[in-house]
């Protein structure tokens, strides 16, 4: 063997040792929101799902604390999965539909429209690093950083976590090394359990006044961009609101959303309307007074969704689908 191959075969292999211990690094340094924070497992857990998530629904926590993919199973025979994170705007949810597509096309996207009432400029780096962080590498991931993080951030934080997270050393333990390559899921297809139980501190719900209401410009592009996006690659969108006891949503929302959503033939619902339809008791059915729901009031949810979905779109029936019924065997019994 000449000095010029053996020259070469040595610049490869540090090559490749440098990727591994970059790779490593950043697997090791990331946080791994196992016992904690746990809505950061959500994006990275869907790629094992994927091919088996005929419906994916994407929005906030609102979206993850309330719509039981497990309930949808059973109910509905409804393959699932919700790509929500904390905080997750319009444009978050609009790539998160993006990556899924590529991994293969589901048969309907269900979209919550709860955060489309925040600004432009809406910034919040710690929810959109969860979001974020367990997304695989590609163009969907690269655009998402760039229309989500604020002035003071830079996008190589974003492409490689490790610039970001260094400092964490400070905080290191042996769960850094367990579990930088911890495989075992956390989440239930994206749904995170909350059993505390807070009651809501009214009796009636009542929104928010101003016919100045406006959905911000970022906030329709990205929601147009959504739809057109389904449009044209043949997948049905539904487009609904959470249900909620809060008092931080206006009915011009609703207008303008049912007004956008036309343009596109595409069915919007308010949820607040069905409360009694669903059979929510905000006296024990939320965690935190009305906002979110917990898991009693998911499960109520989840199968008054499942059958309007079975209803009024075009989705499969996977229950006696053998393949589909061992890929579910673990996450029902972990449930």
């Amino acid at each position: 063997m000449s000095d010029n191959i053996k020259k070469s075969i040595f610049i490869i292999l540090k090559l490749l040792i440098g990727i591994f211990l970059i790779i490593s690094l950043n697997r090791i340094f990331l946080p791994k929101y196992i016992t904690e924070n746990k809505d950061g497992r959500i994006t990275q857990e869907y790629y094992p799902q994927a091919k088996y998530s005929d419906v994916i629904f994407v929005g906030p926590s609102t979206v993850f604390s309330a719509v039981s993919p497990v309930v949808l199973w059973e109910h509905n025979g409804i393959s699932s999965y919700v790509r929500g994170n904390a905080s997750q705007t319009m444009w978050i949810s609009y790539y998160m539909v993006e990556d899924a597509l590529k991994c293969r096309k589901p048969e309907l996207v269900c979209l919550d429209t709860t955060f489309i009432k925040y600004d432009d400029d809406f910034v919040e780096e710690p929810s959109t690093r969860k979001s974020l962080d367990g997304m695989r590498m590609s163009s969907s991931k690269i655009k998402c950083a760039m229309a989500s993080m604020g002035e003071d951030e830079k996008l190589a934080d974003y492409i490689v976590p490790l610039f970001r997270y260094h400092s964490r050393w400070k905080e290191f333990s042996w769960d850094d090394i367990r579990y930088a390559y911890y495989n075992n899921p956390v989440t239930f297809n994206g749904y995170l359990k909350d059993d505390e139980v807070e009651a809501a501190d009214k009796d009636e719900l009542v929104y928010a006044k101003g016919d100045d209401v406006k959905i911000s410009p970022k906030n329709e592009e990205y929601l147009r961009k959504l739809l057109a996006l389904c449009r044209e690659k043949g997948v049905q969108v539904m487009l609904f609101k959470v249900p909620s006891f809060s008092d931080n949503w206006s009915l011009e929302y609703d207008r303008q959303i049912e007004e956008i959503a036309g343009d596109y033939g595409v069915k919007y619902t308010n949820f607040d309307a069905y409360n009694d339809a669903v059979g929510l008791d905000y006296s024990v059915d939320s965690p935190d007074g009305g906002s979110h729901l917990n898991t009693t009031g998911a499960v109520k949810f989840s199968e008054y969704l499942g059958d309007m979905i079975k209803e009024d779109y075009n989705v499969s029936d996977r229950s006696g689908d053998v393949k589909y019924q061992k890929n579910w065997e673990k996450t029902v019994s972990r449930y």
